[in-house]
């Protein structure tokens, strides 16, 4: 009777007990959605791992088929690394050659003969006007007294040039230009011709024109037999996983018949590619530093005949990882456009 009648005289106790007993279901209703967050991202991770370890499958199955068969593998790395360390060879010799920077930078000097008895007001001006020169990186004025100097040394007169009264040499400024190309040498000569300081501008236009042409051969050469040989590259790989899909067929037949999708069947192959490029980058690598050594020597005892300090420079970093990326990358490529070709052909009976 007592707790009936306290319910009575207190309702709203008893409804804020059912109040607080209905306003807890939203609060146990929202703890349930980050278990669902928490599944959707366990599923996403799995799936990941899933993936990685299908690619390390193929990535080992690929290798263990290559090494199973070690005469044909290494017959066709050997392929690749010929085709790779020729351009590769001829880029490093081009990069060599820059040790020859002084005898480059002197086919850009001009000798600038200056007007006999040339007043110094005139003099100071036009050497403030080359400084302002932007075609110009340095110069040298020599007077005619260090020029007659030079010219008895050169020609090994000795004191035969003392019995002169006059000096008939004119002064001589040396100067180094910027340029890079005839063009750019040809308009600094006129420009400098025509200073009335100035009677004339010696350079050998001839031979520094040969030297450019020589040099830009030799660049588009490098260029056009990297394209063809990346080419080759290309070719050998796309045949040696063609040969390999052929014999596979009725494993790939049977994989397509019980639901293999293609994705899953041309990643083996795919890393076969890879494997052949990366060992064949290797290969080329190996090469190159093997010819290196062997001309080590002549090109040093050559550097001496000319009082030269060059020597040959190894194979960097950054060369290493060009050849071993772009051997990867052809290896790749070429196996990919090999199963894109075949793997359509190849339909289960």
């Amino acid at each position: 009777m007592r707790q009936r009648q306290s319910n009575r005289r207190n309702p709203s106790s008893a409804r804020a007990k059912g109040d607080g007993h209905i306003s807890s279901r939203p609060k146990s209703h929202s703890t349930g959605v980050p278990p669902k967050r928490t599944a959707s991202s366990s599923g996403l991770r799995m799936r990941l791992r899933l993936h990685i370890l299908r690619h390390a499958q193929a990535c080992v199955d690929s290798l263990g088929r290559l090494l199973a068969a070690p005469l044909a593998s290494i017959m066709t790395v050997m392929v690749i690394g010929i085709a790779l360390a020729l351009p590769t060879g001829l880029y490093l010799i081009v990069k060599n050659l820059r040790g020859f920077d002084d005898q480059w930078q002197s086919a850009m000097q001009l000798s600038v003969f200056l007007q006999k008895e040339l007043p110094a007001a005139r003099l100071n001006k036009l050497l403030g006007e080359l400084k302002q020169d932007t075609g110009i990186a340095e110069f040298e004025y020599r007077d005619p007294a260090a020029v007659l100097i030079e010219f008895s040394q050169l020609a090994d007169l000795g004191d035969s040039l003392a019995v002169l009264d006059d000096n008939p040499l004119p002064g001589v400024i040396i100067v180094q230009a910027t340029a890079t190309d005839t063009q750019a040498m040809t308009t600094l000569v006129e420009r400098l011709e025509s200073k009335a300081e100035v009677d004339f501008v010696q350079l050998d236009r001839r031979w520094l024109e040969r030297l450019y042409a020589i040099v830009d051969i030799g660049k588009r050469g490098i260029i056009v037999l990297a394209c063809l040989l990346g080419l080759a590259v290309l070719l050998v790989v796309g045949n040696t996983i063609r040969l390999s899909i052929e014999g596979r067929r009725a494993e790939i037949q049977i994989t397509k018949l019980i639901g293999g999708t293609d994705g899953f069947i041309r990643r083996p192959f795919l890393y076969s590619g890879l494997w052949y490029g990366l060992f064949g980058g290797i290969f080329a690598l190996i090469l190159i530093n093997v010819a290196l050594f062997a001309i080590r020597g002549p090109v040093k005892a050559l550097a001496r005949l000319y009082d030269d300090g060059f020597g040959l420079l190894a194979v960097d970093l950054s060369t290493t990882g060009i050849v071993v990326i772009g051997a990867i990358l052809l290896g790749w490529g070429g196996s990919w456009l090999a199963v894109s070709r075949h793997l359509r052909d190849i339909q289960p009976t």
